[in-house]
């Protein structure tokens, strides 16, 4: 492994972790599922590069060939670290996406799994075996692009369409990249079928992805950028007053709030406010209305969200986004 690879692959480790530390750390703050499935996917990708390192060590240092009961053990973990990945984001997704059916959560990353190991005991130690071993993950990525793409085309909800259309250069980014990883894998398997490639002092593996490297960096920049985001809003005690960033989160969530929770647009103008830490007397000035009205409609609020106070229907808001 060249020096220049070799910090690569530390840089990807090294940023796998932050991405999933400072993903943990939001979730903890807002307690949005979100952030819960990026910590487990990209401390599952942490895992997945640092067998690269195990690789190394097995073979010069512990002189053990990737073959035999060796190759079959890695290459389990491999499923499972990529189940843990893959699994992850379409969890978030279905989140983004309201999905509530429990077997459709579950079904398609079983079939990863199932695929990826019928694939490893059944068929010839070949190339295009192991072209279609790592191109499982190419595929689950593009049904969890499918669906959504399925979603936006089919759900009636225009709050849906609305949220999917501004994360639409994520998806295409993604799929871009997704179909440069399957290239990447054929030219090594099918192409050249080689186990490595020299490129001037560059010697590149079959065994890595350089591009899956670059796509996992692109997600966690994009997700923690997210989380700053987030945390920036102090989801505990929301601050007074105004702040910028915080309206205009709150302005981007409420249409989906609203309609989830069946909410009028008094209603609406009403938890706004809450939302910015304004007591009901407050309100009521602002509004112009009566404190009495105010009372009811904060009384409404709390009754078709099911929150028993002020406290719990902010931290319910939140985690809504």
């Amino acid at each position: 492994m060249g020096l220049v690879l070799f910090y690569w692959t530390l840089l990807v480790m090294l940023f796998s972790v932050v991405a999933s530390a400072t993903c943990l750390s939001t979730y903890l703050v807002s307690h949005k599922k979100t952030y819960l499935y990026l910590f487990v996917a990209f401390l599952m990708y942490f895992l997945d590069v640092s067998f690269v390192f195990q690789d190394e060590y097995a073979l010069h240092i512990l002189y053990i060939e990737f073959s035999g009961l060796y190759a079959v053990v890695r290459s389990l973990i491999l499923i499972l670290t990529g189940f843990g990945v893959l699994e992850s984001f379409w969890l978030m997704v279905c989140d983004y996406l309201r999905v509530k059916n429990k077997k459709l959560l579950i079904i398609p990353g079983v079939v990863f799994v199932v695929i990826s190991v019928v694939l490893l005991f059944a068929f010839p130690n070949t190339g295009s075996k192991w072209f279609w071993f790592y191109t499982t993950r190419a595929i689950f990525a593009f049904w969890i692009i499918g669906f959504s793409t399925f979603t936006y085309f089919t759900r009636s909800s225009e709050v849906l369409k609305n949220r999917l259309w501004r994360r639409k250069w994520i998806f295409l980014g993604v799929a871009f990249l997704m179909a440069c990883i399957v290239a990447e894998d054929a030219l090594f398997f099918l192409i050249l079928k080689t186990d490595s490639l020299q490129i001037g002092s560059f010697v590149l593996s079959s065994e890595r992805n350089y591009v899956e490297n670059f796509l996992m960096l692109c997600i966690g920049i994009l997700a923690i950028r997210d989380a700053y985001k987030t945390l920036s809003l102090r989801f505990e005690v929301p601050p007074s007053g105004t702040n910028v960033l915080q309206e205009r989160e709150i302005m981007e969530i409420m249409p989906v709030y609203a309609k989830v929770n069946q909410l009028s647009s008094r209603e609406c103008e009403v938890l706004y406010e809450i939302l910015l830490g304004k007591d009901n007397q407050n309100i009521a000035s602002q509004k112009q209305l009566a404190l009495s009205t105010v009372k009811v409609h904060v009384h409404n609020i709390l009754q078709k969200t099911g929150n028993a106070n002020r406290q719990e229907i902010i931290q319910d808001f939140w985690r809504t986004s």
